[in-house]
């Protein structure tokens, strides 16, 4: 038996159906992540005029355990353990390069299924290509190959359909929650830049409750 041989019988042995299941378990796992996701962004979520709070010092309202919060909290804590100026920055790259991690959780799969999914189920379509094409060699009669080729190529486009299905709102809520942490991070940043300037710095333009 040749190799395309094996090869022809692998890929008929998969099947359409094989993909398709594929699909729909990748199509719940993102589901999953895209609600764990959303209800993580929402519960800290962090608004313009809570930045403004914790420029003050106050964290009143401000989710506390939002990527802002717990670095503003971080810069007095330093303070308050006497460390220097350059340990406390370095402490805080390090405490922001963690709180990223974890809003970026889930993040990476969404981008890999949006990425990927289109392939996968263009994959089921040639698939099922073949073996349409392989079960008309053993059809005679034209009339009966000619409907059998439209219903067979028609299942094997569902595939298709079914990648894109997945991939669409994989890659829209990939961009919605990349936003999501571009911005906490930006806020965490300036909110901490102000943080360390008032508790290491000379204090100007600082409020009392920032130190």
């Amino acid at each position: 038996m040749h190799v395309a041989d094996i090869l022809q019988d692998l890929f008929i042995g998969i099947g359409v159906d094989w993909i398709l299941l594929i699909l729909i378990g990748l199509s719940v796992g993102s589901v999953a992540v895209i609600l764990e996701r959303w209800i993580f962004y929402t519960r800290r979520r962090v608004t313009p005029d809570h930045v403004r709070m914790l420029l003050k010092g106050n964290g009143e309202g401000v989710p506390p355990d939002a990527m802002e919060q717990l670095l503003a909290d971080r810069a007095v804590a330093f303070r308050k353990e006497g460390a220097s100026r350059e340990d406390a920055e370095n402490g805080i790259d390090i405490e922001l390069r963690k709180q990223r991690q974890r809003y970026e959780r889930g993040l990476t799969f969404l981008a890999t299924l949006g990425n990927n999914a289109p392939f996968i189920g263009l994959l089921g379509t040639v698939l099922g290509i073949m073996a349409a094409f392989y079960s008309l060699s053993q059809v005679a009669d034209a009339a009966e190959k000619n409907e059998m080729l439209m219903r067979s190529i028609s299942e094997a486009l569902i595939a298709t359909a079914v990648g894109l299905f997945v991939a669409i709102p994989a890659v829209l809520f990939y961009n919605v929650f990349r936003k999501r942490v571009n911005v906490a991070t930006e806020q965490a940043r300036e909110i901490v830049t102000h943080r360390m300037r008032c508790l290491f710095g000379d204090g100007n333009g600082c409020d009392d409750t920032g130190k």
